[in-house]
């Protein structure tokens, strides 16, 4: 039974989370626009990418990929900025940004996991930048009216961060082996 890990980065959180469950799983991390070559034989195809915009990247892409191979088995990777479930950053939140692209009466048995990655400012595209200086500004305005969760997310990103943890991985490996997929 073979594995592939296909995934999508921009700043290199989500390609760290694919190497290292690439190497749980002893297979190959490829990029996303790999994924028709690199799973052919697969029996196990995983996405790890990020979210952008409140949905996945590539998500679209590897829906139709899972509809043209319906043979095979999926699970996927969310990684996001926003740090792991806790009090400020409840795990419904990840899972309601987890069902924009992949939503629950489709893919309701789709194995997945929430991974914090990190955020590098100058890692991201013009257009981004534009995105995230509008975005920093909301954060600013709600810091002001005593929002702790906003006053914490605008710290923490305009200094840059990296909350990549490999023992993130380890729920998601645990329930594909536990349903020897892995």
């Amino acid at each position: 039974m073979g594995a592939v890990v296909a995934f999508c980065s921009q700043t290199g959180s989500a390609k760290r989370y694919a190497n290292w469950l690439a190497e749980e799983l002893g297979c190959q991390a490829v990029p996303l626009e790999r994924i028709e070559t690199a799973a052919a034989d697969a029996d196990l195809v995983v996405l790890c990418s990020w979210f952008h915009a409140a949905s996945l990247k590539g998500a679209k892409r590897f829906r139709a990929y899972m509809a043209a191979h319906g043979e095979k088995h999926y699970a996927v990777v969310a990684v996001g900025a926003t740090p792991m479930p806790c009090e400020l950053w409840p795990a419904s939140e990840h899972e309601k940004a987890f069902r924009r692209s992949f939503p629950a009466e489709a893919y309701l048995d789709l194995p997945w996991c929430y991974c914090q990655g990190g955020f590098r400012f100058d890692r991201l595209g013009a257009i981004d930048k534009v995105m995230m200086r509008i975005y920093f500004k909301m954060l600013e305005g709600e810091a002001r009216r005593g929002s702790e969760r906003s006053a914490t997310a605008l710290a923490q990103m305009r200094e840059g961060y990296d909350g990549c943890e490999r023992s993130y991985l380890d729920p998601l490996v645990t329930e594909l082996r536990a349903r020897s997929w892995a």
